[in-house]
């Protein structure tokens, strides 16, 4: 009898509140599949790079599971909480009709256990499909063509979903028979009248702190304006902490403040059924000011997450068909070794002994000097050490070109007086400072050449006396083109050049992220004068063809470095194959290694914002959803009445339309500025630098909340009107 009840309620329930099973449904569904994207990497053929990234993906979302988790846990008590409080005189029935407490309890119980089955029965399924779409979208974002598609079942995805939200019905069931058990029979029976009370708040006090909740909002976003979103420093978390607190004193005290602005606006406030639907809102705000606060927060991080995710993307894998222009680049970075006293370091132990202080000094000169001497003894050539120990260097490679960069430390311009001189700066205070002591930089035109013509691009010409500027960096864009209007004068270690006009764009190594920023290209006749003055680069690049494809090559290039700079066992037990050192090898990036990474980078972050972004979207719209037709049905008898007093359909329709469009867009208004702030300054300071746009992520982060949420919106409008229409009847109804 009591299975049966229970059934009976099931189904009454999943007609009444479909949107709670729906996003039940969609929420064990998508953490199933997200959460078996470790599983999908055994569907492709990849290299060492592109499995650490599946793991790391895998890894990442794992961590993140733990807060969706959480949200989804929130969702579901939450949303029994209003279930069970509507159904307060039901239960007082069953008390009334002879049952025992634990009787209706257990009925509560089998309802939970039932929700939970069904839910994480149709979930599971649906999210076992959605993964294999996932697969195929994986192999989308790493350029993999799906030749042999297996069924992929994830038993860790599997054992981790079921045990999770086994666990959240747990806590749900215990809930709800707690509940049950605490309610006395006059409280059941009498819950329904105790919510026809309106909860309005004094205005003055609510005017008060409306007032002070914009400015603690303002405070927030001027903080965050001039702190960016760069560093997470103690500004960034003082933002944060000022944004919770306005958002929470936002919600509790606008209910009250526009009810009082309304009330004074005679012409609204008097017009239709405008009083009891103001009054309506300012109840259910006042009384649900801390969900809707919740709300508010959620759906800003969805939104910034969706938004600056795509601009995340375009940053880490933007510039890969410019970064593998060669097979393959090694870099000696001797700015390690040459230039690598720590000043703040050394006046620390100066101020503390003396004597560390000049031993530090001579262990940093002595290995700049062994370094030195090395590569002076292959005249800085890092292919004819390498060509001289590896006996079929030309066997794997076709051509290989030298760039060394230099910056000279003596009698040179700095960027900084340059930045004076044409008036422009970068994005940010750091960026500034951090660039202005710097001399400008520079490469030989025939190296510079050389390059280019490895990379099939025509060469420039520089004269005596001249130079050209190369940039492919957007934060420097500005700065480059005006250091190479024709006529422009940069004193190099005390010659004076002048520029020819010509501004080029040109990556110089193969790497995921551009370091060629505002570089001048001299006369070889200058590096030669460096040169000849003891002026040693502080980084050189040996840009590798192969004769062989690309992935035996990258083999071939390891082993011939493996042979010839074994690792010492420190870098070997950190999985190095080769000895890293400031010369003639620091890094090695392959062309491969850069397009699986970049592969990697857009999976994790295309996933993690999807993932994050749309469940957190949809739980929020649950919440309000759930809320909302909750207050509908508490607020039958007020409907019934106006039906009575003479209102007809369209103006109760009306009344109930505009209570679930302001209740659904309040929170997501201030959402929708903080977003915008965020959103903002993130862009200014980090992606406007990087010529990334986010005004694309933007506009389908809109269209993507408009659908999912206004999904929501349409539903629990339509399911709301259906309540109060059967409440009415056709009689009252007209």
């Amino acid at each position: 009898m009591l299975a049966k009840l229970a059934l009976r309620n099931v189904r009454r329930s999943v007609r009444d509140y479909a949107v709670y099973f729906v996003t039940l449904l969609f929420g064990v569904a998508v953490f199933y599949a997200f959460n078996s994207v470790r599983n999908q990497s055994i569907l492709f053929d990849l290299g060492s790079s592109s499995a650490s990234a599946f793991e790391l993906t895998a890894n990442f979302l794992g961590m993140f599971s733990v807060v969706i988790a959480c949200v989804l846990g929130f969702l579901v008590v939450y949303a029994n909480r209003f279930l069970i409080r509507r159904r307060k005189q039901e239960f007082g029935t069953y008390l009334l009709l002879g049952m025992r407490p634990g009787q209706v309890s257990a009925i509560v119980l089998m309802e939970t256990v039932c929700v939970g089955a069904i839910s994480l029965a149709m979930g599971l399924a649906l999210g076992i499909g959605l993964s294999q779409g996932l697969s195929f979208f994986t192999a989308g974002l790493f350029n993999i063509p799906m030749q042999q598609y297996r069924f992929i079942f994830s038993p860790d995805a599997f054992s981790q979903t079921l045990l999770c939200f086994v666990l959240i019905f747990v806590v749900v069931a215990l809930f709800n028979t707690l509940s049950i058990r605490r309610y006395k029979l006059i409280d059941l029976l009498g819950a329904r009248n105790r919510n026809e009370r309106f909860r309005v708040r004094n205005p003055w006090i609510s005017l008060a702190g409306f007032v002070v909740a914009v400015a603690v909002l303002a405070w927030a976003y001027v903080t965050l304006i001039h702190n960016g979103l760069v560093y997470f420093d103690g500004e960034f978390w003082k933002a944060t902490a000022l944004m919770l607190v306005g958002t929470f004193l936002f919600f509790w005290s606008v209910a009250g403040f526009v009810i009082a602005v309304v009330e004074r606006t005679r012409g609204v406030y008097f017009r239709g059924l405008a009083m009891f639907t103001t009054r309506q809102i300012a109840s259910k705000v006042n009384t649900a000011f801390l969900s809707l606060s919740v709300v508010c927060v959620m759906l800003f991080f969805s939104l910034t997450v969706f938004s600056t995710g795509a601009g995340l993307v375009q940053l880490f894998t933007g510039n890969v068909e410019e970064g593998t222009q060669y097979d393959a680049t090694l870099a000696a970075n001797l700015y390690l070794a040459l230039d690598n006293v720590n000043e703040d370091k050394l006046a620390e132990m100066q101020a503390e002994d003396a004597q560390a202080a000049a031993d530090y000094v001579a262990a940093q000169e002595a290995r700049a000097a062994e370094v030195r001497a090395e590569a002076e003894k292959w005249d800085w050539s890092i292919e004819r050490r390498l060509a001289e120990a590896v006996p079929d260097w030309d066997g794997f490679v076709k051509d290989a070109v030298q760039v060394d960069m230099y910056q000279p430390k003596r009698d040179t311009t700095t960027y900084g007086e340059l930045m004076d001189r044409f008036g422009v700066a970068l994005g940010s205070k750091e960026q500034n400072e951090g660039l202005r002591p710097q001399n400008v930089g520079m490469v030989g035109v025939s190296q510079f050449n050389a390059a280019r013509a490895l990379a099939g691009r025509e060469p420039i010409e520089v004269g005596e006396g001249q130079f050209a500027v190369n940039n492919a960096f957007e934060m420097t864009e500005d700065l480059s083109r005006s250091m190479a209007q024709r006529g422009t004068e940069i004193v190099v270690d005390g010659q004076t050049l002048v520029a020819t006009g010509e501004y080029v764009e040109q990556m110089l190594s193969t790497t995921t992220f551009s370091n060629d920023a505002a570089t001048i290209i001299v006369p070889d006749a200058v590096i030669d004068g460096l040169r000849a003055a003891g002026e040693a680069p502080y980084a050189s690049y040996l840009d590798v063809d192969y004769k062989v494809d690309r992935a035996e090559g990258d083999q071939l290039l390891y082993a011939a470095l493996a042979q010839t700079l074994p690792p010492d066992q420190q870098q070997a037990g950190y999985g190095w194959q080769y000895r890293s050192a400031p010369w003639p090898v620091t890094v090695v990036t392959t062309a491969n290694e850069v397009i699986e990474q970049s592969g990697g980078m857009r999976m994790m972050i295309t996933y993690l914002a999807l993932y994050i972004g749309f469940v957190f979207l949809i739980t929020t719209a649950a919440l309000l959803a759930i809320q909302q037709l909750s207050e509908t049905s508490d607020s039958l008898p007020r409907y019934r009445l106006l039906a009575e007093i003479g209102c007809d359909r369209r103006m109760i329709f009306r009344s109930l339309a505009t209570q679930v469009v302001v209740y659904f867009l309040a929170p997501l208004a201030l959402a929708v500025c903080h977003s915008v702030c965020a959103v903002g300054v993130l862009g200014e300071s980090m992606f406007e630098q990087l010529g990334i746009s986010v005004t694309d992520p933007v506009l389908m982060t809109v269209a993507f909340t408009a659908v999912v949420y206004g999904s929501y919106l349409l539903v629990t409008y339509f399911a709301s009107r259906g309540t109060v229409r059967a409440s009415l009847g056709k009689r009252l109804l007209g």
